[in-house]
């Protein structure tokens, strides 16, 4: 089998102080989530990510243009530097209306911007601050947009920015990196060689670390491990060769999520042992039973569905979410507008299978 592997093109600043290593350039400006308190020697724009939507895109791509920086520095979590990303290409906003219309997934042009991009998370789990891909929502829905010169130039751990995270949010950080191998693994064929090396060793080292949070280990050098964990599994090996779309849970949560007004990780812990139980199952629409029970080794000798809840009860995941009929097939006729259908994300699933997988998990 002929893989592929792009090579990513940020540079990675991590450890203690990291930021101070990082040049500003002549004509910095700053875009910072509007609910932190860290301040710069630069022009800074305050951004709400509760107002993360395509017209906020825009207005972020005025301000830009306005300021006219050689190097945009973005501070805060998924929502706020998905913003960024998309506003320093006049054009994408464009792009994105129209196709974002009509499917889930909206790939974009290899554009970058002419300025240099400097990402710093204070969150951790998204890996934003080094991936090609970004959401954003349109309407009532939330797209995801795909395009290589959607990542960074340059990326900074810094343990700084994530020391007042509530703990809450670094255990589900984790969880969410953790299913970013364990769900294309499960839901792609073999591949073999260094990308199941690094996928076992992702899994086995994020295991761990959560393991540390969960136990109340939220020091530097723990969240500084999670968050440098949670960038290799876009910037490595570990999912060359998979189904890009092979993480099914992930379209699911995300349209639950939206119907609920819940955060996507909640979501997420409260549908993945019904998505699980259905892969274990025999139904190959979400995954292998075969793949699945493999990478389960990695973490434990329990069955996987087992020992996911074990797992999330360890880390204080369990969410009970409580759902309408009418909620359940909101969420299921969303799911299947967007993501199902003719594209391959929820391929083979009509609005009533997924509605059955909502139902099978709520209280």
């Amino acid at each position: 089998m002929m893989m592929l592997r792009r090579a990513c093109p940020t540079t990675v600043h991590m450890g203690a102080r990291a930021w101070r290593s990082v040049s500003l350039g002549r004509r910095p400006l700053v875009v910072i989530d509007a609910n932190l308190t860290f301040a710069f020697d630069a022009p800074t724009i305050r951004l709400d990510a509760a107002d993360a939507d395509l017209g906020t895109v825009r207005a972020l791509t005025d301000q830009i243009t306005v300021h006219a920086p050689d190097v945009l520095v973005g501070v805060g979590g998924g929502s706020v530097l998905d913003v960024v990303k998309l506003a320093g290409v006049p054009a994408l906003a464009d792009i994105l209306e129209v196709r974002g219309r009509r499917a889930g997934v909206v790939g974009l042009p290899d554009t970058a911007p002419a300025f240099r991009r400097v990402f710093v998370p204070t969150t951790i789990g998204t890996g934003v601050e080094v991936s090609a891909v970004a959401c954003v929502r349109l309407g009532a829905d939330k797209r995801l947009a795909i395009g290589t010169g959607l990542a960074p130039e340059i990326a900074v751990l810094d343990p700084e920015f994530t020391e007042g995270l509530p703990p809450v949010l670094l255990r589900e950080g984790v969880l969410e990196a953790l299913l970013r191998v364990l769900g294309p693994f499960a839901g792609s064929p073999p591949v073999g060689g260094l990308p199941d090396a690094e996928a076992e060793m992702l899994v086995r080292r994020l295991v761990a670390v959560g393991d540390r949070l969960a136990a109340g280990d939220t020091g530097s050098r723990t969240r500084l491990e999670a968050a440098t964990l949670s960038a290799a599994t876009h910037t490595g090996w570990a999912l060359v060769g998979r189904n890009t779309y092979g993480a099914k849970h992930w379209y699911l949560a995300n349209e639950l999520s939206t119907v609920l007004g819940v955060r996507k990780m909640v979501a997420t812990a409260h549908l993945l042992p019904a998505v699980w139980s259905s892969i274990m199952a025999g139904d190959r629409r979400f995954g292998s039973a075969e793949r699945l029970a493999v990478a389960w080794q990695w973490i434990a000798d329990s069955a996987p569905v087992i020992g996911l809840q074990e797992l999330l009860h360890r880390w204080d995941l369990t969410y009970a979410l409580t759902t309408t009929d009418a909620q359940r097939a909101e969420a299921a006729q969303r799911a299947r507008r967007s993501w199902g259908g003719r594209l391959p994300m929820l391929a083979g699933l009509s609005a009533a299978d997924i509605e059955e997988v909502y139902a099978s998990c709520s209280i």
